[in-house]
């Protein structure tokens, strides 16, 4: 019957969902190929490469790609894991990644930033390799602060990957190199902060369960932290607060971009105020109401191209969607349909979808990727479904992750089965308890009685 309940609940959230993404495509997709407005003089700079890719840089994108995306995540899955054979992938993942590295040098160009993040990413490489080795061989002594900086290496490895990818895109497609590089910057760094972010709730919620206690603080307080510092940095930052002469003027860009930084610290810092001593169950809705605030902006956020309007339409819609589906979220927690250490609903993924979501089209708005899709010749509803299944594919290589860390660590039923165990002694010692007053009241009366 509990089951029958939920479903009933969650019929009016699924149709919100269907009927909101509905919206997003349709309104995407509204005037066709009708994106230009006046094109800027740099516009035609921003199309498909003429030359070809030679075979060398197709070897390099291979070899790195099995390297970093499948071998050297399944080690790091492997030693969370405690498994005894994962000096055997990381040796494989290094030697793997040591030849796309070449490879790409070789036949590459060294003179461009994505050539040298290489030599960072390969010394990065050789310390995580000789620290595993040292461990696996007990050249070192085994300590818990060493094997937890290898950890952490390898996790963030996964971050470095991620930038990685994204250097060799902006670079094969000539963004961010016309003089617009800060507003290029902007976009992908909080955009990519949102996908993070995303992930980072994926992997807690599956490995800590649905309610994520060993936060010890309710999600939204450490959403309204990073909230409040990104607004911060975006209130000084979109408009020179700091400039000498009075001759630059604002601009309805600057405006709106100022405001949205001052809603994020003002409502970031309520929401710190209201969650920093409740209880991780206790979820608070001010971050959902500054996405809704947010994406509300950004879809009537008007650009002076009809193709950036789109593309900021999508992000404002992700983000609206994002905050409905969280409030959806913390309504259905606080009546008690998922226990603390249950494992995640499936309707708290929506959420993380939309978070990823909003960060894609976030990136995918800034100027230089919209000139390149005018002169692509790619419409917004294409470019829409191109981004959410790039969000699709990175929820499923993480989710895949997780479930390689259950398969290796022992089944997923039995992290919840101590706490399930204790929660069972808790509530046996609390019945024993009130059996017992309950005896010594009927003893009591019973001698009143005689």
């Amino acid at each position: 019957m509990a089951n029958t309940g939920l479903c009933v609940q969650m019929r009016p959230i699924s149709l919100m969902a269907v009927v909101l993404a509905s919206s997003v495509l349709v309104g995407a997709h509204g005037e066709s190929m009708n994106m230009t407005g006046t094109l800027p003089d740099d516009a035609p700079f921003y199309k498909w490469p003429d030359e070809p890719m030679g075979w060398g840089l197709k070897v390099h994108l291979v070899l790195c790609f099995i390297a970093y995306v499948v071998i050297l995540p399944v080690g790091l899955v492997m030693e969370m894991a405690g498994h005894q054979y994962q000096w055997l992938a990381q040796l494989s993942g290094a030697g793997v990644a040591f030849l796309g590295i070449v490879f790409g040098w070789v036949h590459g160009h060294l003179g461009n930033v994505y050539a040298r993040y290489g030599w960072f990413m390969l010394s990065l490489l050789v310390q995580q390799t000789a620290t595993n080795l040292g461990l696996t061989l007990g050249a070192v002594p085994r300590n818990k602060k060493l094997q937890l900086f290898y950890r952490m290496v390898g996790a963030l490895q996964l971050v470095y990957t991620y930038v990685g990818m994204l250097l060799g895109g902006i670079r094969f497609l000539n963004l961010c190199s016309q003089g617009h590089l800060g507003q290029c910057v902007s976009h992908f760094a909080r955009g990519s902060a949102l996908i993070i972010g995303a992930v980072c709730i994926l992997v807690c919620m599956r490995v800590f369960g649905a309610v994520i206690v060993e936060l010890r603080r309710p999600l939204e307080l450490y959403l309204s932290i990073i909230m409040m510092l990104v607004g911060a940095i975006g209130t000084f930052t979109e408009h020179n607060f700091f400039q000498t002469s009075n001759t630059d003027s604002w601009s309805h860009k600057d405006l709106q971009h100022t405001l949205i930084g001052v809603s994020w610290f003002a409502g970031g810092l309520l929401g710190v105020l209201m969650t920093c001593r409740s209880h991780p169950r206790s979820r608070n809705p001010i971050p959902s109401l500054i996405f809704i605030a947010t994406g509300i902006a950004m879809i009537t956020h008007q650009q002076d191209l009809v193709m950036a309007s789109h593309t900021h339409f999508l992000f404002g819609a992700a983000l609206v969607c994002l905050g409905l589906s969280t409030i959806a979220e913390i309504t259905l927690l606080a009546a008690g349909f998922v226990k603390d250490h249950d494992q995640p609903a499936l309707f708290q993924f929506v959420p993380v979808f939309f978070m990823c979501a909003s960060g894609m089209f976030l990136m995918g708005s800034n100027r230089d990727m919209v000139l390149f899709l005018i002169n692509s010749h790619i419409d917004v509803a294409t470019y829409a479904l191109i981004l959410l299944s790039f969000c699709f594919v990175i929820m499923f290589y993480f989710y895949v992750l997780v479930d390689l860390y259950f398969a290796l660590a022992g089944p997923q039923s039995a992290k919840y089965r101590a706490l399930e165990q204790h929660m069972d002694r808790r509530s046996t010692s609390s019945q024993t308890s009130t059996l017992n007053h309950s005896e010594s009241h009927s003893s009591l009366a019973s001698a009143a009685f005689v």
